[in-house]
């Protein structure tokens, strides 16, 4: 009886199990810390590097490749093994119309479409009406140049899947510059649609 009571009341591996049931929970709340802090952080660099190398290029001395290449070595010992990063570039006649669609200037019909007899300002001269007339690469003088980047990276811990989070992270970021006046800007030229078939 003696000896059961003494066993009872024994509480020398309480801290023990109590640390078990905390240690978890506590740990995993860390690890998801330390994954938001680091997601934050290279979404941060990732946009300084950006506006940066979209300065350096407002000069017209880069090619979409070099752009690309001083983007990723600029990230590079940030992102993880796996990461992907994409950069695109789009210019535009000036930022009022960037990602807008190319301007109507005779709408016969009042539809807000093009249709034979209506005309449009063909800005990226592809002879078709586009919903984002940007044109891809860096432009000429004076044209306003959209940078985007995504980067497609694991997460910093592998643990995403035990609470239901995807295993990578995406971090999109972008900025618009005009490109310095290295010559003279070209003039956008009116199409009209004759005929769509």
């Amino acid at each position: 009886m003696r000896t059961r009571l003494r066993i009872l009341s024994d509480e020398s591996g309480a801290t023990l199990v109590e640390f078990g049931l905390v240690a978890g929970p506590f740990i995993l709340m860390l690890l998801g810390i330390m994954d938001l802090g680091y997601r934050g952080y290279v979404d941060t660099v990732s946009k300084s590097v950006l506006h940066q190398v979209a300065r350096d290029a407002s000069t017209g001395e880069m090619t979409v490749a070099e752009i690309e290449q001083q983007v990723n070595d600029g990230l590079d010992d940030l992102v993880l093994k796996n990461a992907v990063i994409d950069v695109t570039a789009q210019s535009y006649f000036d930022f009022t119309n960037v990602g807008k669609p190319e301007k109507l200037t005779t709408d016969n019909n009042n539809n807000g479409e093009v249709d034979p007899g209506d005309c449009y300002i063909d800005n990226n001269k592809n002879d078709e009406f586009d919903i984002d007339y940007g044109i891809a690469g860096t432009g000429g003088p004076d044209d306003i140049v959209s940078y985007n980047i995504e980067i497609t990276s694991p997460r910093l811990f592998p643990l995403a899947s035990m609470i239901g989070l995807a295993e990578t992270i995406t971090i999109s970021n972008s900025t618009a510059v005009r490109n310095q006046p290295f010559g003279a800007q070209v003039d956008l030229v009116e199409t009209c649609v004759s005929d769509l078939g």
